[in-house]
């Protein structure tokens, strides 16, 4: 009778090439406590087993249970255990961490994606169980999904223009000789039947898992972003941010990185000109007045950015969560987002781009958005238009009807929502955001065109609510919408930016803004309504 292997669940992280040569000690943590242990020689493999020295503890609430009782509660300390194998062959070298041990190793030492990679090309596509992502928006969100059977990628509602994948779970695919498979980042988890003697095949087997393309067949779009996790990497393009500060480089964008309510901010200011307050997130600003003999990321990190609202209050944010900035190499290029750096692959930029070359500029006329200077307690201020003022204005002045702010009904959304800002008789719906909200206004804007329109067409009951609202603008605009055949081509959704020219608009938007936008315009043009697009520059208020 042939003897059962023993069965194990194993978590993996490969060394990266240019370290194999290392002693096995060396992709441990400095600091990290334990005993080392020879391999038994009749095994013949080349590595080293390291174990955590145990320490006990007792839970932070043993505290409160023991003032309950009055008693030491022996019984509550704790013991956890942790083991690192360090396997080495001809080709490869990995570690095999169990309990806590993934917290002994240095991280920097083993392939970012390994687990991740490794993962995709051993899984069965059909067989997911779970998935966790990061996604891009107005801000980035964590997701975790998980399916009551096994799966294919379309039951989680990927969206793989800004999702970026960070972990998965499932079963094998034909020829994979595990049993379960779970991969995220650096970390390749799985179970298996394993005798000892099979630990360098194992490792030499997973290291040429992890050197194939095949998940691109099924998995191609995980490649479209990826989180730059390597520190020598971020510290690569720190160093070209940093080159580009100092230069004063007008490829370098400040923007604030979540939403705010835009018509209640009265100005922006920097650390080293607190005292001078503009109406817009000025970067030249920041720059013109930064030291660049003695200027360093960590720095820049130290510096604020705040913000001062209409009712007196201040906030702030770090300068370096602030910084959008985009360094191009010839096959990808690297995005800093809200203090993370993120790698996109070029063809998906191209993709992207492409479907923003169909979006044509609108034809109608927008009035500049007025600055000006006003002076109060002895201190000149620079002032810009807010939208709500733009929007009046460009009303009366073009004959646009203003819808700004009257609300409609609907139970397909949270709170009720805007049909858009302005409306011409011409049945085209006019949103619009100033420029200077940055990447996240901006998403905002594209998002409010798109459920206003989506809603509108396929809710009866939001017409209905929409058409009285029309009305009380302008007698006969309800005829815009009509309560039944309603027919989307018959629309045009219009994006209006203030603060930018038409010109340049598409060219210099931030790029997970050209993602919103190219999805929404794909996702309105699918459902038969025309988009298009409008900048307005500024120009000093005229004086009355």
């Amino acid at each position: 009778m042939e003897e059962k292997k023993p069965y194990l669940y194993l978590n993996a992280f490969l060394v990266k090439d240019e370290f194999t040569a290392r002693q096995p000690i060396e992709f441990l943590k400095p600091s990290a406590q334990v005993n080392a242990y020879e391999l038994e020689g009749k095994h013949e493999l080349d590595g080293k087993l390291y174990i955590k020295v145990p320490d006990e503890k007792k839970p932070k609430w043993s505290t409160f249970a023991e003032s309950l009782t009055g008693t030491s509660l022996e019984e509550l300390s704790n013991r956890s255990s942790s083991a690192v194998l360090i396997i080495k062959t001809n080709n490869s070298t990995m570690a095999f961490t169990f309990g806590y041990g993934r917290f002994l190793i240095d991280t920097q030492y083993f392939a970012p994606d390994f687990g991740i990679k490794t993962a995709l090309n051993t899984l069965n596509h059909d067989s997911l169980r779970s998935v966790d992502l990061f996604t891009l928006d107005d801000q980035a969100v964590q997701k975790k999904s998980q399916a009551s059977r096994k799966s294919g990628v379309g039951v989680f509602g990927i969206d793989i223009s800004k999702d970026v994948l960070r972990a998965v779970t499932g079963s094998p695919k034909t020829g994979v000789d595990f049993h379960t498979i779970s991969g995220g980042d650096s970390v390749y988890s799985f179970s298996t039947d394993l005798e000892i003697e099979r630990l360098p095949e194992l490792v030499d087997q997973l290291s040429d898992y992890y050197n194939n393309d095949s998940y691109k067949n099924e998995f191609s779009w995980v490649d479209n972003i990826r989180k730059v996790k390597e520190k020598s990497e971020i510290d690569f393009l720190d160093e070209k941010l940093l080159e580009k500060i100092k230069a004063k480089s007008p490829n370098i964008t400040i923007t604030l990185p979540e939403i705010v309510q835009w018509d209640s901010i009265w100005g922006f200011s920097f650390t080293r000109t607190k005292g001078t307050i503009k109406p817009i997130v000025d970067t030249q600003e920041y720059l013109d007045n930064i030291d660049v003999s003695s200027t360093t990321i960590e720095s820049i990190k130290r510096d604020r950015i705040f913000v001062f609202d209409i009712h007196g209050n201040e906030s702030d944010y770090q300068i370096y969560k602030c910084i959008y900035f985009e360094h191009k190499a010839s096959s990808k290029t690297c995005i800093l987002f809200s203090g993370i750096w993120y790698e996109i692959d070029n063809s998906f930029i191209s993709r992207i781009n492409m479907t923003l070359n169909l979006i044509k500029p609108s034809s109608l006329s927008f009035p500049k958005i007025h600055t000006w200077t006003e002076v109060k307690d002895g201190k000149s201020k620079s002032m810009i238009e807010t939208e709500g003022e733009y929007n009046e204005r460009a009303s009366k002045d073009f004959q646009y009807h203003l819808l700004d702010k009257k609300l409609v009904k609907t139970n397909r959304a949270t709170t009720p929502i805007e049909l858009c800002d302005l409306m011409t008789n011409h049945n085209q719906l006019i949103h619009v955001k100033h420029r200077k909200g940055g990447s996240a206004g901006l998403s905002h804007l594209f998002a409010q065109g798109n459920i206003s329109a989506e809603i509108m067409l396929g809710d009866i009951e939001f017409r209905k609510e929409a058409r009285k609202v029309l009305k009380r603008v302008h007698n006969g605009l309800q005829d815009s919408v009509p309560l039944n055949n309603f027919k989307s081509d018959d629309m045009e959704i219009v994006f209006l930016i203030l603060g930018e020219d038409t010109v340049s608009l598409k060219e210099n938007l931030p790029f997970f803004s050209k993602v919103n936008l190219s999805k929404t315009f794909e996702n309105l043009s699918q459902r038969g309504f025309s988009v298009t697009i409008a900048g307005a520059g500024t120009e000093p208020k005229p004086s009355t």
